[in-house]
């Protein structure tokens, strides 16, 4: 199953970075390596589709738009501590090195992950923060789409998993047969359209006040 070059989000970062020129800390976060923009612009272009979304007025759809990217900031943050401070060598980890290595059919395209809530059912759970389980088994919360811990990874062109060295036993047993299922799918091909991306990121530059945003208490 070989992966179509994802949306790069890249430059739509950069352009972020001039809009938070006065200064706005959680824009830059925004911007940050790893935090899933790319996965957000898909989340609002799929919300385009729901009924609840749609019969809000635009000012509350910018209002929950900026809601939902100051709690994926504020999670970013917490789970960006948290790896900066993990044990460099795999063997201090509570996992084996089968644990750590991503399957050969996995292509990064993130399809699995784009599941807002799951069974909190962790092998390791005390090696998490309090409340981790709860985000990934309940979501962050109304419009959220894809899973907390799911990041993007622009030089592997898709995305990553930044707990999955202690991802929950679900997500281990994801296999082969269910990878293609989700790949062979419509999904792949609507929700990564370069132009639909760009028209709702378009929209998300144009019309939201990034003053507003900040780092949100998740619940």
């Amino acid at each position: 199953m070989e992966n179509q070059k994802l949306f790069d989000s890249n430059r739509l970062k950069r352009s972020l970075k001039r809009k938070a020129k006065a200064g706005n800390s959680t824009v830059k976060l925004l911007c940050r390596p790893g935090f899933p923009l790319y996965y957000m612009l898909r989340n609002l272009g799929w919300l385009k589709g729901e009924r609840w979304w749609t019969s809000l007025s635009s000012r509350a759809r910018r209002v929950n738009a900026i809601r939902m990217l100051g709690q994926r900031a504020s999670l970013f943050k917490e789970v960006k501590s948290w790896r900066d401070n993990l044990p460099a060598a795999p063997e201090s980890l509570p996992c084996t090195s089968q644990d750590l290595t991503v399957p050969e059919y996995c292509n990064k395209c993130g399809l699995c992950c784009e599941v807002a809530s799951g069974m909190d059912d962790f092998p390791f759970p005390a090696q998490l923060p309090a409340g981790w389980k709860e985000f990934f088994g309940n979501g962050l919360g109304k419009g959220h789409r894809f899973c907390p811990f799911l990041w993007e990874d622009n030089s592997a062109s898709g995305g990553l998993c930044s707990i999955y060295q202690l991802r929950s036993r679900p997500c281990r047993l994801f296999g082969p047969d269910e990878c293609e299922f989700f790949w062979n799918s419509s999904e792949p091909g609507e929700l990564s359209d370069g132009k639909k991306i760009l028209k709702v990121a378009r929209w998300l530059v144009q019309h939201s006040n990034w003053r507003q945003i900040s780092p949100r208490v998740i619940g």
